[in-house]
């Protein structure tokens, strides 16, 4: 079973719920959670409802047994620029401003957001959903500490996006075809790069690599071996190589994260070479 994830304290979730509800035949249980009404599409595909923010969900697993969560959530940015969005989650650091706990991070889909973003990616191109940018985004924020991988689909990127109609239906979508989505049996991590992940937003749409955790180069200075080793450890997929942004890392940056990383067992490789 996987469990697509609302919010109520969130509007652009709210949104994107009242769609699934509407166009995908999502329909009531009987159930609660978080004194919300659970919703079904098939006896594989479930729809609830937090009453908490969802980087704050931890308890989900209390309540269910499932293979995998999907989150359909907000997007903020200070540019407030329109944007369907995808990824994992953690804290690379030893800070844990937006939910979770400093240095871990949860476990990642490599599958759910590869498709994720091929589903964004068509939805812009075939609804006019032009003034939007489709993107993975590094890993980040919570929650952290479930028992259970899970994958953000997000519509951004303030409170004007995040009762668009056709924002919302992108993500809609792209849940949905999450909670379908064969799990692969290998993936990627990425490093180096923005925190938007340019280089290896075209890897994932060329059909070249999928990716679970990703660290920008913001984040590679002051990374740890026990972060290195939940990149890879912390993984639906097994990971077998990590796929290095050369171009998007400074040489002190490489001399801290390469160390790490050749103490696993994974190829590195640039991603020139691919």
């Amino acid at each position: 079973m996987r469990v697509l994830v609302t919010s109520e304290k969130d509007i652009a979730s709210l949104t994107i719920r009242k769609i699934l509800i509407e166009e995908f035949g999502f329909e009531e249980t009987g159930e609660t959670f978080d004194s919300n009404p659970i919703w079904a599409m098939n006896k594989h595909t479930k729809l609830v409802t937090s009453a908490r923010d969802l980087i704050l969900t931890n308890h989900l697993d209390k309540h269910f047994e499932a293979e995998a969560y999907i989150f359909c959530s907000r997007h903020r940015s200070k540019s407030g620029k329109p944007a369907l969005l995808t990824h994992s989650t953690g804290n690379l650091g030893s800070e844990a401003r937006f939910g979770g706990e400093p240095s871990t991070l949860s476990i990642s889909a490599a599958s759910l957001v590869s498709r994720a973003l091929k589903s964004l990616n068509d939805a812009q191109e075939d609804n006019d959903l032009a003034e939007f940018d489709v993107s993975m985004e590094a890993t980040h924020h919570g929650p952290t500490s479930m028992s259970t991988p899970l994958v953000f689909v997000e519509l951004g990127s303030d409170e004007t996006y995040w009762k668009h109609r056709g924002g919302a239906s992108a993500v809609a979508k792209a849940a949905v075809d999450c909670s379908g989505e064969p799990f692969s049996k290998t993936a990627s991590i990425g490093i180096g790069g923005t925190h938007y992940v340019s280089k290896f937003n075209k890897m994932v749409l060329g059909g070249e690599a999928i990716f679970g955790h990703m660290a920008p180069k913001y984040a590679l200075e002051n990374m740890t071996e026990e972060v290195a080793k939940q990149m890879i450890g912390r993984s639906l997929e097994t990971i077998e190589s990590a796929i290095i942004d050369w171009k998007g890392t400074k040489s002190s940056q490489r001399n801290n994260i390469l160390p790490l990383l050749e103490k696993f067992d994974i190829e590195i490789i640039r991603a020139r070479d691919v």
